[in-house]
């Protein structure tokens, strides 16, 4: 359901939010409107290209990897679903009913159920939280307890995605692919939004094994057809090819 949000003047001179490109800055507003009142979704790039971009051609998951890149968005999985988690979120919401969420909040997080303040003293449920050793939260105030084992534990950081190796690794195994010459923001997202989709494929030794195979498909590599194709490596990391090429859409087939 989406709900109404405000955006503050300052927002557009951020110094996070003037790094991103054009469709990241509309998609980080949009995500406000689909979140709950905590700033969470479940996280799904289809639904969210429908909910936002229902007439752009966008990649919403290499969008989403530059909100992350900016730390302005996480987006964690518990028990196999995936969720997105706007950073600040109720700091920077002014919601006069907020309703508390019923997703789970990111692992490591220390959120905890809304208090409702009481009708007599608007701090009484901070004070008992405090009392138990928890973390509470209200509309207006964030008060957390000092113990040690309630501090919030680091988060493990992705692991960069190395531009410049997965670029060599694609000039050694397809010599015969166009060569990449401009390395832009653009295609650094694409390739950023591929590399992080899945764990699996953080090391060079998944990407040794992609361009591998692509040499092996005739028509990716010019091999195939009167007028040859050479796929580039733009054309491989974009969404809808870099599945076809997954799900071996483009693996020579035998004349029947």
């Amino acid at each position: 359901m989406a709900r109404i949000r405000t955006i503050k003047p300052e927002f557009w001179t951020d110094e996070k939010v003037v790094e991103l490109s054009a469709f990241a800055r509309l998609l980080f507003i949009g995500v406000w409107n689909f979140s709950d009142d905590d700033g969470r979704l479940v996280y799904s790039p289809k639904r969210l290209k429908m909910q936002i971009f229902p007439a752009d051609d966008v990649d919403c998951a290499a969008l989403v990897s530059e909100l992350e890149r900016q730390a302005l968005v996480t987006v964690y999985s518990v028990d196999g679903t995936d969720y997105l988690q706007v950073a600040g979120f109720a700091k920077h919401q002014k919601i006069d009913k907020r309703a508390a969420s019923k997703l789970p909040p990111p692992p490591g997080s220390t959120d905890s159920p809304r208090v409702p303040p009481s009708p007599a003293d608007g701090r009484e449920g901070i004070k008992e939280g405090i009392k138990e050793g928890k973390g509470v939260t209200t509309t207006d105030v964030v008060v957390v307890a000092s113990e040690t084992g309630n501090q919030r534990q680091p988060k493990p950081e992705k692991p960069d995605c190395p531009h410049q190796e997965i670029i060599a690794l694609y000039h050694d195994l397809l010599p015969q692919c166009p060569q990449v010459r401009d390395w832009t923001p653009a295609r650094a997202t694409q390739l950023r939004a591929r590399w992080n989709e899945d764990k699996s494929r953080q090391n060079l030794d998944y990407w040794r094994r992609f361009f591998e195979y692509v040499g092996t498909c005739d028509f990716l590599v010019g091999r195939a057809g009167q007028k040859p194709f050479f796929a580039d490596l733009e054309w491989m990391t974009k969404t809808s090819n870099f599945t076809k090429i997954r799900e071996r859409k483009y693996e020579n087939r035998g004349v029947a």
